[in-house]
Order: C-alpha cells, then structure tokens, then sequence
C-alpha cells in the first residue's frame, strides 16, 4: 500500500471520528483577472441550502432594500449615493442563501464558515448583502460598507465568508459573529477556493491595497486566548477564528482539496495545507468553473460508489455538486459600468451536473413568471413562508419543474449518464448560441430562461403549465 493511501485513510478516518451532521456545503471559486481567458475576474458559486423550498428571480428596482432596511442606513454618510438596481436571486427560506448582482457588474454571495465566537451578538442577517448589493459601486467600496455595517451593527451568525466581485477585482470578507471583520483581495494571477471554513490566513492590515478589516482583529483573538503572540510567531486568522471542527470536517477538507486539483498547476494532498489562492495550470475559463462546480471526485479514490448509491450526491465525503445544491452561478464579468449586457450569467438549476448552465445578462430587465411565486412587492413579507414557498404550494414554478427532472435523473443516474449529458451540452449549445447571436442581450436572456423552463418541462413530461396566479 503506498504512502498516499495510506495518507488518505488516515485523513479519512480523522474525517468521520470528527464531523458532525451538518448542511454547510456552499462553494465558491475565484479567478484573478489575469489569469482568466477573457482578462477579467471570474466567480463562481454553489449555494447549498437543503430542504423543500424554491428560489424566485427578481429584478429590483433601485431603492427596493433601502425602503425596507433604512433603519440600517438612514442619515449614514457611506450610503449618500444613489442605491442601485439588482439581479436578486432569493433563496426562500433562508437567511443566508440570497446572491445578487447590481446593475454595475458587482456580485456578492457567501459560504457559510463556522468560527469560535460564543459571547459576541449583532443584529445583521440577510439584511447584509442586500444593502451592499444595492450600494456597491465596485467590489472594493462593497467590501468597506460590508465592514462598515458589521462593526456599526454587529453581525448575526457564527461566522461566514462573503465574496464580493466585479471586473477588475474580487476580495473573500470573512465576517465573524459581533463586529469583526478581514478581508482580503483574490490576487490577480491566482485562483481562490473556498468551502466552508475560512482561508484568509495571514495578514498584513498595513497593506490596504490586499486587506482590509477591523482594527482590533488580532487584539481581539489574544485577549480570547485565541492567539498567543509569545508562542505564535505570526498571527493567522484561520487558525485563530475558525471552530476547530471546521477545518477538519468532511464537509469542507475533501471539497477544497478536489477544486484545486482540478485547476492548480500544482498538486495537493488530501492533507496538505492549501494557501489562500492558488497558481492555475492553465489560463481559466467558465467551462473550467463548470467542470469544478459538477465535480464529485470523479477519478479519484473518493470517487461515489456506483453499487451503493443511487447517484453521486449520496453519501459521504460531501461532493461540490451534492443534493443540497439550489443555485450553480458563474459570473464572467466584461466591466464595471451601468447595465453592461456583456456582464455574462452562467445559471444552472440544482444540481449543475444534471441541469444546462443558461446565458443571460447580469442587466437583464425582465424575468419569466414562471421563475417567481409571488410579485416582487411581497417578497420580502413571504421570504420565510415555508409552507407557501415549497415545490407542492407552486407546481407550475420552474423549479418545481427543474426539481421533477433532477429526481427522475438522480433515480437512475448511472444508466441514463450519457442521455443526461446529451441533453445538457444540446441546451447549453443552443442556448449560448442564442444569447451571442442576439443584437438585444437582455431579450435573449429573458428567452434563454423561458426556453430552458419549457425544455426541461417537456423532457420531464409534464402536462400544460398551471396559469401563473398573479
């Protein structure tokens, strides 16, 4: 037996002595501009939130938050300027599933990263993107409002990390529970991963150009006991804010080890320590991100058990495409200006490795009702109506649709492997081809959507649509 499976069932066994049941399986994957095909930053996300619940599109007017989080904002200097419209993508039911794209060409979404704070308490939940998104001029001045609320406000979850993206730049916010905060930019010719346990590891706060965060960041962790400057010769956030149980969880480990690999010219050990960004072996495209965010460790010896398990989102170690994905999202990025319809979408339904990833705009204007529940004016009031945003309450919703088609695959994954991967390339072909070929961006991405929920239905087999009821 040779060292690395040796290495692995070492690791492995360490995995399932010390993690816990948990759904903390969202991802992303960040590419600096210089090391992307097109020469801007590309991010990408899997937001992972298990459950009965649909996701609603929206275009927001400009101001549509401010008027229900003022409280947060009202006579604040850093909120003087215009507010913007955006992309909403709501995750019903949740209050850290949302990701949003404003009408400049900035992104943000996050990981949820479990930290050691047990005394802190704040007031922000979902309220915090939503501001920001609204805000954000560019991904830079996004991360110093997101910082200037959490230590204003303080913030209410254990702990997490937000990437904030446009164009020209994208930085990885870890946010801890109370009024905590760093920062660090994606470097331009590197790649960033994360799963759900923070990476920022060291820091250098003088170095504004690469971090920002809360002046008292590292005062703070020596007066918990979290960081002992006597015995540590440098301070590392990870290490110092992380729960402990994190970054050795099956859920998070196996994750991150997989996308690097898949990407980084360099090669890691399941149990090598893997650096804030990586060097790629190759310049990186959407395609590449589409091939990480469908990636279950495929040819590798955590690869799924095609006798034991249905599908590969059974089972453990958690896979980056699993069975609680709700949204895959790549956002290729053309530039930092109003409503830029070349500020490219890459939306997958569910599972990105059974859906086609569909092209439309970050501009786009209008949206297809069959993608909504409800109108725009009572989302936020409905947000957390379980019973009203289930796939039984909204048949005729395209994610009920999207959701038939995933479980009729997903009961005979391995036998209609290659008809499922037929149909997925034959949409995304077509699809791309429309949206490139369209004079008007903003059309053809709302055809895209309309297409592809018509597409799938009669794959599926459904009858004729239920009328949308408003």
């Amino acid at each position: 037996m040779n060292k690395f499976v040796l290495s692995l069932a070492f690791v492995l066994s360490l995995f399932y002595a010390f993690s816990q049941s948990v759904n903390l399986q969202c991802y992303t994957v960040v590419a600096g501009k210089s090391v992307t095909t097109t020469g801007k930053v590309i991010a990408a996300h899997n937001e992972d939130d298990y459950g009965d619940l649909i996701v609603n599109l929206y275009r927001t007017p400009a101001g549509f938050f401010t008027k229900a989080y003022k409280k947060f904002i009202q006579s604040d200097p850093y909120f003087s300027h215009n507010p913007l419209s955006t992309l909403w993508f709501e995750v019903t039911n949740e209050n850290f599933g949302d990701a949003l794209i404003n009408e400049n060409g900035v992104a943000i979404w996050s990981d949820a990263c479990p930290s050691k704070e047990d005394t802190a308490q704040g007031l922000l939940t979902y309220q915090l993107r939503r501001i920001v998104a609204e805000y954000a001029r560019t991904a830079r001045e996004g991360v110093k409002l997101m910082g200037h609320l959490v230590e204003k406000y303080g913030y209410n979850s254990s702990g997490r990390t937000y990437c904030i993206a446009d164009a020209n730049e994208a930085w990885l916010v870890a946010v801890v529970k109370g009024r905590h905060w760093i920062a660090q930019r994606v470097p331009d010719d590197a790649v960033a991963i994360i799963p759900n346990y923070y990476t920022i590891g060291t820091v250098y706060l003088n170095d504004t150009n690469n971090f920002l965060g809360s002046k008292d960041i590292i005062t703070y962790a020596i007066k918990r006991g979290w960081y002992d400057p006597e015995r540590e010769k440098q301070f590392n956030f990870r290490q110092a804010y992380s729960a402990p149980i994190a970054l050795i969880a099956d859920w998070n480990v196996p994750r991150h080890w997989g996308g690097v690999n898949l990407i980084s010219r360099d090669t890691f050990w399941l149990n090598s320590p893997i650096p804030f960004a990586i060097k790629p072996k190759t310049k990186v495209s959407a395609q590449d991100m589409m091939n990480i965010l469908s990636y279950h460790y495929e040819n590798t010896l955590l690869r799924p058990d095609k006798e034991k398990f249905k599908n590969p989102h059974q089972g453990n170690p958690a896979r980056i495409c699993n069975a609680g994905t709700k949204i895959s999202l790549i956002a290729q990025f053309h530039s930092v200006s109003d409503n830029d319809p070349l500020n490219l979408l890459y939306f997958a339904p569910l599972n990105p490795c059974i859906q086609a990833y569909v092209p439309i705009s970050m501009s786009i204007k209008k949206i297809p009702r069959q993608y909504q529940n409800r109108p725009i004016s009572q989302a936020l009031e409905k947000h957390f109506d379980k019973q009203q945003n289930s796939f039984e309450q909204n048949p005729w919703h395209a994610y009920s649709v999207f959701e038939a088609y995933n479980n009729q695959i997903n009961e005979q994954y391995w036998s209609v492997l290659d008809q499922k991967n037929q149909f997925k390339s034959q949409q995304q072909t077509k699809l791309f081809k429309n949206w490139q070929a369209a004079a008007d961006k903003n059309r053809a991405s709302f055809r895209n959507l309309f297409k592809y929920y018509k597409a799938v239905q009669q794959h599926v087999k459904k009858s004729k649509p239920q009328i949308v009821p408003y």
